[in-house]
């Protein structure tokens, strides 16, 4: 088990509050218009990080759902893709049956059902 993200989290989410914290006193101290531009936007960049270091485990499990329902999509894809195979060459049998009568029987394969199961 890995504390590094919980330290980097914690680093991260208490420098953005310094910098939210900063812009305040900067506010408060300085009369001059360019050094309140500054620290807003040392404030913002603060924020930006806190939220994005709370947000991130978010971020993460959406992205590993995303790739779930990509996988999932790619399995059901291909078993498409196998019963239109395996109903085609049934039809060429049936269609070869039809045409040559000393040919053996068509197996009869229901491939309906097998469609009602989840992936």
């Amino acid at each position: 088990m890995s504390y590094i993200p919980d330290v980097s989290r914690t680093l991260t989410l208490t420098g953005g509050i310094l910098a939210a914290g900063a812009v305040v006193v900067a506010e408060t101290v300085s009369t001059d218009p360019t050094m309140g531009a500054g620290s807003f936007l040392l404030g913002g960049a603060g924020l930006v990080a806190a939220l994005s270091a709370f947000t991130k485990d978010f971020w993460i499990d959406r992205q590993k759902q995303r790739d779930h329902e990509l996988d999932k999509l790619r399995l059901q894809s291909r078993n498409d893709k196998s019963i239109q195979a395996i109903e085609a060459l049934l039809a060429w049998t049936k269609a070869a049956r039809a045409a040559v009568s000393t040919l053996p029987p068509v197996p009869e394969i229901s491939l309906q059902a097998d469609d009602d199961h989840d992936v």
